[in-house]
């Protein structure tokens, strides 16, 4: 069982490169008070999702990539919601046009659309908008 108040943060993105990334600035900006998991596709997401729930540790965000091999990140997201309603996400995108992403997504709870190649600060700032909640 996770210790009372133990918060974690799941990044979903295909390239592994991309989720060391997100894992090492997570860590900088937010130090040692959240635990970071990491996934590749939809199951994997799922897993994690399921697995820290079960330990009772809160999934206080996800961030997942909008393309996505298996699934797209509005989708994945709504996957996630099922698990942990109302989950806060980020979805990271490359691509211009978010506006299916955000139809998808601003019913089910927050959410914010950040473009890639992202700027450290604006993902710190965004994931402790969203831990406040």
């Amino acid at each position: 069982m996770g210790q009372d108040g133990e918060r974690a943060i799941l990044c979903v993105d295909d390239e592994v490169i991309i989720l060391m990334s997100l894992r090492m600035e997570l860590r900088k900006g937010l130090g040692g008070q959240i635990v970071v998991e990491t996934a590749t596709d939809l199951a994997g997401a799922m897993e994690a999702a399921e697995g820290l729930k079960k330990e009772g540790v809160k999934l206080s965000c996800l961030i997942t990539d909008w393309m996505l091999p298996d699934v797209p990140g509005d989708e994945l997201a709504l996957k996630v919601r099922s698990v942990w309603p109302a989950l806060p996400v980020i979805l990271m995108t490359g691509h211009a046009d978010s506006a299916r992403a955000e139809r998808t997504l601003s019913s089910g709870g927050p959410f914010s659309v950040l473009r890639k190649p992202w700027q450290a600060p604006a993902l710190i700032e965004c994931v402790k908008a969203f831990l406040e909640l």
